[in-house]
């Protein structure tokens, strides 16, 4: 099973706050539309604990297809026939994406003469980040590598310490991650 989330990295933190009276605009322009993003794409393998990583400007339905797609052709190369991805609700995850997913795959595995590979789809509850492991390893390397950095630092600065901290290992071991999959089952279980 792959867990997949999207996270953003943003160059300077949302800080800008401003009060006005009601149905009017605040005299005190905001700077978002000025910050740097980068979107992260997530996905932890649960049974092994590895993780991938992949940033984009965009979190679109298309990009989100192209990077499970990719993530698809990893395993098959490692010889896998049946993978299933565990999502939340967002609107990018919805039916659009299984299917032109299962359209790109059937051309690459046509093209490619690959083996056929069975994809699955599950989706977590709506406001159910705690069914997700992958928001528990956001978090962790969110922790580990962004915490008490410098705010001069940019997305793209962001992104690379991240894509670092990933690739010298998940920041949870295969203990901490059957206990995290063990007790994201006992919620499952208390909240249905």
């Amino acid at each position: 099973m792959i867990a997949f989330d999207e996270f953003a990295l943003q160059s300077v933190p949302y800080t800008h706050y401003a009060w006005a009276e009601k149905n009017t605009k605040p005299k005190i322009k905001s700077d978002e539309q000025h910050r740097e993003k980068l979107n992260g794409f997530l996905a932890v393998d649960v049974t092994r604990g590895d993780t991938q990583v992949e940033f984009n400007k965009k979190s679109t339905t298309a990009e989100t297809v192209s990077v499970i797609v990719s993530i698809i052709l990893i395993y098959l190369q490692k010889g896998f026939t049946r993978l299933t991805f565990l999502l939340d609700n967002a609107r990018i995850h919805g039916t659009k994406m299984e299917a032109n997913v299962q359209l790109l795959l059937a051309e690459l595995t046509a093209q490619l003469a690959l083996p056929p590979l069975t994809v699955l789809f599950w989706h977590t509850p709506s406001y159910s980040p705690k069914l997700n492991p992958a928001e528990y390893i956001i978090h962790e390397v969110r922790r580990q590598g962004l915490y008490n950095v410098p705010c001069s630092l940019t997305a793209q600065q962001k992104a690379d310490r991240i894509k670092a901290q990933l690739a010298r290992g998940s920041p949870l071991n295969a203990q901490q991650m059957n206990n995290l999959v063990g007790f994201i089952l006992r919620q499952k279980i208390r909240r249905f």
